[in-house]
């Protein structure tokens, strides 16, 4: 409780009104203080109740936003797997386009040079056969 002495300097410095020690008005700040201390206090419970609902209240954003959060990124990883997918078959294709390509290149001149190959045997054969022929048969 403030002081007694200096509340009855400044209500008579103020007002003008000189009260003593055992004045009824006294027995009011009394009773003021103590409906003050007891509406504060309630106001305080109060004020705790509403941090704590606020709070658990939080908790529940917070585990809802990271159950959405996993959602979306669960999601998120689903369609970028499955591009990722899209994206190996597509340079698959183009891998064995490639390979195909490589191998016709490759073949064309294998093709060419057993072709060569051939006709020069078939010449050799046929010019040795047309020298051999009148020889042999003398």
């Amino acid at each position: 409780m403030p002081d007694m002495k200096q509340m009855i300097n400044e209500v008579f410095a103020e007002n003008g009104i000189r009260i003593e020690r055992g004045d009824p008005l006294f027995a009011l700040v009394t009773m003021n203080r103590m409906v003050f201390e007891e509406s504060a206090q309630k106001y305080y419970e109060s004020n705790q109740q509403l941090i704590a609902e606020f709070n658990e209240s939080m908790k529940r954003a917070e585990m809802r936003a990271g159950s959405m959060l996993a959602k979306m990124v669960k999601e998120s990883a689903e369609k970028m797997r499955e591009g990722l997918q899209g994206d190996i078959h597509i340079a698959g294709l183009k891998a064995r386009e490639y390979v195909h390509e490589v191998n016709e290149a490759h073949r064309r001149p294998a093709i060419v040079r057993w072709v060569s190959v051939g006709l020069v045997a078939a010449s050799a054969i046929f010019a040795s056969g047309a020298w051999l022929g009148p020889c042999l048969h003398w």
